[in-house]
């Protein structure tokens, strides 16, 4: 195809571009939470594992001081702690999965076995109003059939859809969420909120509590459908 064919797609087709990336782990070394439009990064949900014999090991190779300095320290939700014994205790409901004591301690620690991905939506560079990191959409599915990569796609589709149809010229995906806000856009391409969006508290203490009993009602559903497609 020509190439002015391809550009004149890109343009008016499209309201700007929409690109895709892929990492296999939290470190995130292609850069998708920032770099791309949709963004999947392999996650893990059940609690990180720990050879204990490992962790002693390292702490008498590298000493106390230099695993609560490198390690225990720089845990960002202060999910660790070095027994007096020197085991390791790990609080994995406060884990954020950022990978950096798994880098560190190569041998000890390792991701759990419960994997699958999270979708983010809208990181870019700058454009309109600046560079973006991507927002959570979907904060864990399962990549292990047919059906689940189906899945996947009909979430792409659907948000390719939306952004055809409600994006300005030259806008993308994440200034677009910027304006019309996330509850319209994942209500646009049939997502449910969930607490895993929130990137900071409220700063007001006020908030509209007319339909809480609805939605609170809701999520009790959605929780129960959800235990009882895992058991």
């Amino acid at each position: 195809m020509p190439g002015d064919n391809i550009a004149n797609y890109h343009k008016h087709k499209r309201p700007y571009k929409f690109k895709f990336k892929v990492s296999g782990c939290p470190n995130d070394c292609m850069n998708s939470i920032e770099r791309s439009d949709f963004s999947t990064i392999g996650i893990w949900r059940d609690d990180m594992k720990v050879d204990q014999e490992e962790v002693k090991a390292f702490v008498t190779e590298k000493g106390r001081k230099y695993v609560i300095d490198n390690v225990i320290t720089r845990c960002p939700t202060n999910a660790l702690s070095l027994n007096d014994d020197d085991t390791l205790a790990v609080d994995n409901r406060n884990c954020v999965r950022c990978m950096h004591c798994i880098n560190v301690m190569t041998k000890a620690l390792s991701p759990g076995d419960d994997k699958g991905v999270t979708v983010l939506i809208g990181g870019k560079r700058t454009l309109k109003i600046g560079d973006l990191m991507g927002t959570v959409i979907v904060p864990f599915m399962k990549l292990d059939t047919e059906d689940d990569y189906e899945r996947l796609k009909e979430i792409a589709g659907n948000t390719i859809d939306f952004f055809a149809e409600n994006a300005l010229e030259h806008e993308r995906t994440g200034e677009m969420i910027e304006r019309i806000g996330l509850v319209n856009f994942l209500e646009g391409v049939g997502l449910d909120v969930d607490p895993n969006m929130v990137s900071e508290p409220r700063r007001s203490s006020y908030v509209r509590i007319d339909n809480w009993d609805e939605e609170a009602q809701k999520w009790t559903d959605r929780k129960a459908e959800e235990a009882r497609i895992a058991a």
